[in-house]
């Protein structure tokens, strides 16, 4: 079941970081510079954040 719903959440994760970087794009109306490099620090948040979010509430 814990795999299931880590699976999922990282979906969640992947898609949710991808609007976020698009929705900074088109705030400034040019793609960003470094686009990967950004993606990869937003994914990395949200995926430290909510996989530390899901062991504890899976460890409690």
């Amino acid at each position: 079941m814990e795999i299931m719903v880590f699976t999922l959440n990282a979906i969640v994760i992947y898609g949710l970081s991808d609007w976020i970087v698009r929705s900074i794009e088109r705030r400034r109306g040019a793609a960003l510079k470094n686009r990967q490099v950004v993606f990869f620090v937003i994914i990395l948040v949200l995926a430290l954040v909510s996989f530390e979010l899901l062991q504890r509430l899976f460890a409690g």
